[in-house]
């Protein structure tokens, strides 16, 4: 798991620094590429889930991971043709006026972009969601440490990673690419020794399995590819979708979806308009930083907060303080902002960087609440990873609704009006899993008998104390 998200965290940041330098002047290149990767999950990322399910895991794990690599490199790989390419031209572009080559080069960076989003899929639904939900053996505190172990080593590889391009790009754009494939080509052979090493050491990861295609043999088949095999996995992917939607951890799935559709978190678009601040890449690297090292403190606290009140209650208190802590964030884009290649204010700089990292416990503390309460509904499911994968669809669908925001308002200076819909789009989140979820788990919203008690009690105290 190591390796796989250090690659994906490693180009996650890398891209779009390579297409600002590319393409500069406009986020439209970064914001066609998240596009695309993020549409080709939207549609496909139930046909992996259905491939986990019905594949033996380590088999489907060894197919994942060199799509991987493989798609890793062959990027990396036009890149740096991109670079070589447009080494000395002082800007370059895609339209029409544009270099038909340089284009070319590009919607090929797209696709191998598109295979990378559906293997990081396969990995995500195949060991965070399949393996440690298996591994668990039906243990809430075993399943809760898994969570919070792979989120951790996820957030690290989100702090790490982009100090370790930053560093690399001190030298060049081009020496950095270089490095980062020789990387992933090494990394490919330690992943495959260490999947087969922990598959080997839990054999219920074999058994568990067997039962399930068991039951799988049974129903319908997958048919083999042609057109009528895909009306026959559209109908399929249409009955999932009903019955994910029957179930009760449906509302989070929203919820969780909604987050996703923000650029207030150090992605491709954000990355961009940083760059076009006049922040450097190493500050970029250290504030991304920052706000991982508070990802990890949430991985903390919400085990605390799961054994404290359970992991609804848990799952409200997160996303209420990530909205709370998002308003300064949205502020700075209005009060004492810059213009290009001036960072303005340190008190503005202060408000967007320390309002991002105080939003990030409460993030990933609900993130691995929803996704506990997402395993235990589901552990017993035949096509548990089918369904599961339509959540990243649906996670799938935000990130798309953000590109194509950033799309149509491309211009930087504009770049406020999309925190507005981000934040937005966090209070709608918090709506839905307060009202639509958790309202109905635990029956009410707020324990209205406490607040009352605790208000009696309150003008007792004012009146003896002050009459």
């Amino acid at each position: 798991y190591l390796p796989s998200s250090w690659s994906d965290r490693t180009l996650e940041f890398a891209v779009p620094l390579y297409l600002v330098s590319l393409f500069p002047g406009t986020l439209f290149p970064s914001s066609l590429f998240g596009f695309l990767t993020t549409g080709t999950a939207i549609f496909f990322s139930n046909s992996v889930g259905n491939y986990v399910d019905r594949t033996p895991r380590l088999r489907a794990v060894r197919a994942f991971i060199l799509g991987q690599k493989l798609s890793n490199l062959a990027a990396y790989a036009l890149l740096l043709v991109l670079f070589e390419r447009l080494q000395g031209q002082a800007s370059a572009g895609l339209g029409r006026g544009g270099d038909a080559g340089v284009r070319a080069l590009f919607v090929l960076v797209c696709l191998l972009g598109c295979v990378l989003r559906l293997a990081t899929v396969g990995m995500n639904v195949a060991i965070e969601r399949d393996w440690v939900t298996t591994i668990s053996t039906g243990s809430p505190a075993s399943l809760t440490r898994l969570n919070a172990f792979l989120r951790r080593i996820d957030l690290l590889c989100k702090l790490l990673a982009p100090l370790f391009v930053s560093f690399l790009t001190l030298k060049s754009y081009q020496v950095s690419i270089m490095v980062l494939m020789a990387v992933s080509f090494v990394t490919m052979f330690f992943e495959f020794i260490w999947i087969q090493l922990v598959h080997n050491e839990f054999p219920i990861l074999v058994s568990e399995q067997a039962e399930r295609l068991a039951v799988l043999a049974e129903g319908p088949q997958t048919p083999q590819w042609n057109i009528a095999a895909v009306g026959k996995s559209l109908q399929q992917m249409l009955i999932d979708w009903k019955e994910f939607q029957r179930t009760p951890v449906f509302p989070t799935a929203i919820s969780i979806s909604l987050l996703y559709l923000t650029t207030l978190a150090f992605d491709s678009t954000f990355l961009s308009y940083v760059v076009w601040r006049g922040y450097s890449n190493p500050l970029i690297a250290g504030m991304r930083g920052l706000c991982v090292v508070m990802g990890l403190l949430g991985t903390v606290i919400q085990p605390l907060l799961s054994r404290w009140i359970g992991n609804v209650r848990a799952g409200t208190w997160s996303i209420w303080s990530e909205f709370v802590t998002l308003i300064p964030v949205l502020l700075s884009f209005f009060i004492g902002t810059a213009g290009y290649d001036n960072m303005g204010y340190i008190w503005n700089s202060a408000l967007l960087f320390a309002g991002m990292a105080l939003s990030r416990p409460g993030l990933w503390a609900f993130d691995l609440s929803q996704l506990q309460i997402l395993q235990d509904k589901l552990r017993d499911h035949p096509r548990r990873n089918a369904l599961t994968a339509l959540q990243f669809s649906m996670q799938s669908v935000g990130d798309l609704a953000k590109y194509v925001l950033v799309m149509i308002i491309s211009s930087p200076t504009e770049f406020r009006w999309t925190a507005v819909v981000s934040v937005g789009c966090v209070l709608a989140g918090c709506l839905v899993w307060t009202f639509a979820y958790a309202r109905k788990e635990r029956g009410h919203v707020l324990h209205l008998s406490h607040m009352a008690y605790m208000l009696r009690s309150t003008l007792r105290w004012i009146r003896l104390t002050h009459f």
